[in-house]
């Protein structure tokens, strides 16, 4: 199995790590913990299966990165979303990691474009299941 994981190496050329999306059972209550504890700002909110999503800058603490609180904490059928994100430098970059991991099986999401500030990106599965999204065009530094 590794050998399959190795036909990826290079795909997605140069990537940086942009976000870690996390599932919460409360993204509000959550939301305030990093506002009041670690002194993250909200940059973007929006509604998401029943509650808001949130995009918090770690721009104040001087990093490009963005902790993004996802509802879904509960056990359950509910799928998975909480992934690290990672930036390429185009959408084609992002296409050859979805093809590739297509034809390994490993695709979660095909390639699609939310606009700003999501970007155009695809996630994959780790040997493990854990997703991991490459994007391009994502904005983070707010």
């Amino acid at each position: 199995m590794t050998e399959s994981y190795d036909a990826l190496r290079g795909t997605a050329g140069k990537v940086g790590l942009t976000h870690l999306a996390l599932r919460c059972h409360d993204t509000t209550a959550t939301a305030k913990f990093y506002q009041a504890v670690c002194g993250m700002s909200i940059v973007h909110e929006r509604e998401g299966d029943g509650m808001p999503v949130y995009w918090f800058s770690a721009r104040p603490l001087g990093i490009d990165f963005v902790l993004v609180l996802l509802s879904g904490g509960e056990e359950g059928p509910a799928p998975r979303t909480d992934h690290l994100g990672f930036t390429v430098e185009s959408r084609a970059d992002v296409d050859r990691v979805a093809a590739k991991a297509r034809e390994l099986g490993i695709l979660q999401y095909e390639p699609q474009d939310s606009g700003p500030p999501v970007g155009y990106w695809t996630i994959i599965r780790d040997p493990d299941g854990n997703w991991v999204e490459f994007s391009f065009d994502q904005d983070i530094r707010f």
